[in-house]
């Protein structure tokens, strides 16, 4: 089993509620259990410990209380079914960076373990809490005689906007992940110089930054014929930025950004990797050797990390 280091971005269009200060309010809230599917999670930030990066862990506790070994036994293969102890849990281990500016950052994953996808859901449904606390803490501001439903709407729509997330994908591979999709919902590109023919637009040629292009499919679009499509397109001419908007099998949308960065950032033996984690402590979790090599490959890539998303 291997595990990867990924690449993905985080982003959100309000006004008022930023990412860092998302950051800053899960940060408070390290030692508190969210159930993501069957399991319990507990989310862990430091943005102390590097200048660039905020630093995270997910940690995904598992009920099960007993696990299967295959032993062989003087040449005989038996199945050793094993208990934890009362103390003890099963959990997997999902290690993380965010750059400060930028938003984009690298995942740790291996096989089974929590998918960046719903890694980015997680953070989705937290950043919605931490929304409507803010919400709740403006309008209990307000005295209650001076509290009316023109001023509640006022405070929701100052404090609009979700947290949106990506996932950064080469274009070689982006023909394969798009046909995981169950639907493809749309194809956004963009070209540095115009390519329009419309002679209405010549003469404006020589000021345009860029030229964006936006594509919406039907939701009964075959995605076999779209994920072709869309990949002879990307391979063939210079898309300068470009994103695939999709939804998944769980039937989470799913955001493929396309670039020119690798399969992933790093690859390594999860045996190799687990005991370097043997006995850390997760609230000093930002020691340990997997995000130092998250940091050290960031610096690597920071043509890719530390550029801002257009």
């Amino acid at each position: 089993m291997q595990v990867r280091f990924l690449g993905f971005g985080f982003s959100t269009e309000s006004k008022t509620l930023t990412l860092n200060d998302y950051i800053q309010y899960m940060a408070g809230k390290k030692n508190q259990a969210f159930q993501l599917g069957e399991h319990n999670r507990f989310l862990f930030f430091n943005s102390d410990h590097s200048s660039k990066y905020h630093v995270g862990l997910l940690v995904t506790v598992k009920d099960q209380r007993t696990f299967c070994e295959l032993v062989n036994d003087k040449g005989k293969m038996l199945v050793k079914v094993n208990e934890l102890d009362d103390d003890s849990n099963l959990m997997d281990f999902n290690f993380f960076v965010i750059n400060k500016v930028t938003g984009l950052g690298m995942y740790q994953h291996y096989h089974q373990s929590c998918s960046m996808n719903a890694f980015g859901f997680f953070n989705y449904r937290r950043f919605a809490e931490y929304r409507e606390a803010t919400i709740s803490k403006e309008v209990s501001a307000i005295p209650e005689e001076k509290r009316t439903k023109s001023k509640e709407k006022a405070v929701k729509q100052k404090h609009s906007g979700y947290l949106e997330w990506e996932i950064l994908v080469r274009k070689e591979k982006l023909k394969d992940l798009i046909e995981e999709l169950q639907r493809v919902k749309a194809f956004e590109y963009s070209f540095l110089s115009l390519t329009v023919d419309e002679p209405e637009f010549q003469p404006l040629k020589n000021y345009v930054r860029k030229e964006k292009t936006s594509l919406a499919f039907t939701s009964q679009s075959p995605v076999q014929s779209i994920a072709g499509a869309i990949s002879s397109f990307v391979k063939k001419h210079s898309v300068e930025d470009g994103r695939v908007v999709g939804v998944d099998e769980n039937g989470l949308e799913r955001v493929l950004r396309i670039t020119d960065n690798p399969d992933n950032f790093g690859e390594y033996p999860y045996d190799e990797v687990a005991p370097k984690i043997n006995e850390l402590d997760v609230n000093e979790f930002e020691k340990s050797w997997v995000v130092q090599e998250l940091l050290d490959k960031c610096e690597a890539y920071k043509h890719i990390f530390e550029v801002k998303a257009k």
